[in-house]
């Protein structure tokens, strides 16, 4: 017997009232889910609050701390000495020389390890 054949053996008010449970376990299925949801729409609101009061001290004191050393610099070192451009000379030597480091390791790392026993190898067993 299938589920509708079963279903049409039974009276007019069994059926109606079959269905009208089924009708309540949805309602109350469908409710837990919209007051968990409704929880969860409250909890985040109240951590978005406490993350933009956050974001707003840290912001106050990055100001407050950006303007202590704009108050603690003279305003010459802002500009170079006497508004003159500094020279980078020194920059640019490390930058080459980190540049010409790094050739140099990785031309190092390419070259073939000798042999054991050949002529260039360390510790060979010939002396």
């Amino acid at each position: 017997m299938t589920v509708t054949s079963a279903m049409r053996d039974y009276g007019r008010a069994a059926r109606f009232k079959a269905g009208s449970m089924g009708h309540q376990m949805k309602d109350r299925s469908l409710e837990k889910r919209l007051d968990r949801a409704s929880d969860e729409a409250d909890r985040l609101r109240f951590e978005n609050e406490m993350l933009r009061d956050e974001v707003d001290e840290a912001r106050t004191e990055h100001r407050r701390i950006l303007d202590m050393l704009d108050e603690r610099l003279p305003e010459h070192a802002e500009n170079g000495e006497n508004g003159e451009h500094h020279s980078h000379k020194g920059r640019w030597f490390l930058f080459l020389l980190a540049v010409g480091g790094g050739i140099y390791a990785f031309v190092r790392s390419r070259q073939q390890q000798p042999e054991p026993g050949s002529f260039g190898a360390e510790g060979s067993a010939g002396i």
